[in-house]
């Protein structure tokens, strides 16, 4: 996630900070405005809004999870197309497993739908 931040190729976001603490609040707008993204008033329009959990803010996703290999490879056959019979074949493993992989991946990308996950995948730059 830092390295996308830094890379010169990722898009400048505007980002909203809703956060309780001020302290936290004030170093989020310093780090962000380093990585050269615009920091906006809460009401405004912004690509992506941080907010405290506490706020009652529900993520639908756990994004600091990272996608195991296998993980990896079932979004990258699921990016190929395969069924996840297909999936199964191809990687060694029970279509049991294959499922449970799945909804992990929709679980870590807070995503319902295969195509979901690969867009979700393809916002955080997750190389497959």
């Amino acid at each position: 996630m830092i390295q996308a931040v830094k890379s010169p190729a990722a898009r400048r976001l505007r980002v909203a900070i809703s956060v309780q603490d001020p302290a936290l609040a004030a170093e989020l707008r310093v780090l962000l405005q380093q990585a050269g993204h615009e920091v906006v008033d809460a009401a405004e329009p912004a690509d992506v809004t941080m907010q405290d959990a506490s706020a009652g803010f529900a993520a639908a996703s756990e994004p600091d999870a990272l996608l195991t290999p296998r993980e990896m490879e079932v979004l990258g056959a699921i990016g190929e197309g395969h069924t996840n019979k297909a999936i199964a074949r191809k990687l060694g493993i029970s279509l049991h497993t294959v499922k449970f992989h799945v909804e992990s991946l929709f679980r870590k990308l807070g995503a319902r739908t295969r195509t979901e996950a690969l867009a979700k995948a393809a916002e955080r730059r997750v190389e497959l």
